[in-house]
């Protein structure tokens, strides 16, 4: 298995526990979806936080390198991507044009900090992350086979109104999961 795992100034928020986990899948291979101008070959596709705001306009000109994660995603290939990463897969980010995988806009406009403690139960084992980002989505579309899934709750066990998306084969979010302890395998039986 190879896991192509997003890694430049854009993408560097990431749990390294969790890309030593992933070593231990298979090879992963960095890349640079500001530099690069396509997606390796993979068979699993990581987009950690990060900025992507900070570098919209530049992410935006990369239009091959959007279009092939969009296609990889469009042909069922396995994606999980974690706030910044999420940004990256929703249609703009303050109107500079992202990959489009899901039709929802993400916006810095009105920002406030979200933060706290995630957890959600998968096969009766529990993962844990956090979330911690100012930006938000402008209008949440669910259709042609987007879904909420999952309950995330606090680290009090309360429900938390932070969505875990999921189409076709691509898991998103704003929640960064620390996986390392309970193995990545886990999200996917989502």
């Amino acid at each position: 298995m190879t896991i192509a795992i997003a890694r430049d100034e854009v993408f560097n928020f990431m749990y390294r526990a969790n890309v030593d986990a992933l070593a231990l899948m298979g090879g992963t291979v960095f890349f640079s979806p500001l530099r690069d101008k396509l997606l390796p070959l993979c068979d699993l596709l990581y987009l950690p936080g990060g900025y992507p705001e900070l570098y919209a306009e530049q992410l935006a000109e990369n239009v091959t390198m959007r279009e092939s994660i969009y296609q990889y995603a469009m042909d069922r290939g396995r994606v999980f991507a974690e706030c910044g990463g999420f940004m990256y897969l929703c249609s703009d980010i303050d109107g500079k044009e992202m990959c489009g995988v899901f039709p929802m806009r993400a916006t810095m406009a009105n920002s406030r900090l979200h933060l706290g403690y995630r957890q959600m139960s998968i096969d009766g084992k529990t993962v844990r992350g956090h979330e911690f980002h100012y930006s938000s989505i402008c209008k949440e579309e669910l259709h042609d086979g987007i879904r909420r899934y999952c309950i995330q709750r606090s680290a009090k066990g309360e429900p938390v109104d932070t969505p875990l998306y999921k189409y076709k084969n691509v898991l998103a979010g704003y929640t960064h999961w620390y996986w390392a302890e309970t193995s990545f395998e886990l999200l996917w039986k989502l």
